[in-house]
């Protein structure tokens, strides 16, 4: 078995002295016990994949995935250049893994509140739920709400070659979850593509106040901030996505 690298800072050392190691801060939780002084409960492995993907989020965020370089994330993991290809093989597949991190938040999110036997209407309304709470809240990390945005907002402007992976191994999953909600509601009459845009619409809604936050707190500064209000934004996007597939359903039938 081959074993994992060695933790190290990823800089030469400077001529005449010892490397320069920064401190790292990690939030992560304390192991079980009466002693407040326990380190974090995590192995020597997991504690320097966890580093390296917190790094790869913040070097990814600013500068995006082209100029983002495996030194500088191993530098702020303090982590050996080679840990990178034991954790994730390559830059590429590092980038990959920080959306399959989002979206299994997603998925664990979803599954905790839910069985999979649930009615479709409530089904709906857990995944605009989960959504809706791990985009604006993250679980409570502010800073990694900003990174994930700005990976995905700079995504979404300039495609990079990851994007393929990234819809086939996470996207399309969840994609294929919401298509099955939204068909069982339809019903049988509907076909793929009409399935595929009244999800969009649901999909959509959210988005708006993702992608729109800045101008919507701009048009409505009278209003309280999207964040504080999610409770209410969630009823009203399952009401209105409801009642839009019910009209339309409805519409088929009495054509």
């Amino acid at each position: 078995m081959v074993s994992p690298p060695a933790d190290g800072d990823c800089r030469a050392p400077r001529p005449g002295g010892s490397r320069q190691r920064q401190p790292i801060v990690l939030h992560l939780p304390l192991a079980e016990t009466s002693d407040r002084r326990t380190v974090p409960n995590f192995t020597p492995a997991t504690n320097t994949r966890e580093r390296l993907l917190k790094a790869a989020m913040e070097v990814f965020a600013e500068h995006g995935f082209e100029k983002a370089t495996i030194r500088e994330i191993c530098r702020r993991a303090e982590a050996n250049v080679a840990a990178i290809h034991y954790y994730f093989g390559d830059k590429k597949r590092l980038y990959a893994a920080i959306f399959e991190y989002v979206f299994r938040l997603l998925r664990d999110r979803r599954t905790s509140f839910l069985p999979w036997d649930a009615p479709p209407q409530e089904r709906l309304r857990i995944y605009i739920r989960a959504l809706f709470e791990e985009i604006f809240y993250c679980d409570g990390d502010a800073l990694r709400c900003t990174q994930v945005a700005a990976i995905y907002l700079t995504e979404m402007a300039r495609p990079t070659e990851v994007l393929d992976l990234v819809v086939t191994e996470h996207i399309e999953r969840d994609a294929e979850e919401l298509y099955s909600i939204v068909g069982n509601l339809l019903g049988e009459d509907f076909s793929k593509d009409e399935v595929v845009d009244c999800s969009a619409s649901v999909v959509g809604q959210i988005l708006y106040y993702y992608h729109a936050e800045p101008i919507i707190s701009r048009l409505h500064p009278e209003r309280p901030p999207v964040p504080e209000r999610i409770a209410d934004l969630i009823e009203h996007v399952f009401q209105f996505s409801l009642g839009g597939i019910n009209n339309h359903r409805e519409t088929r039938q009495h054509a």
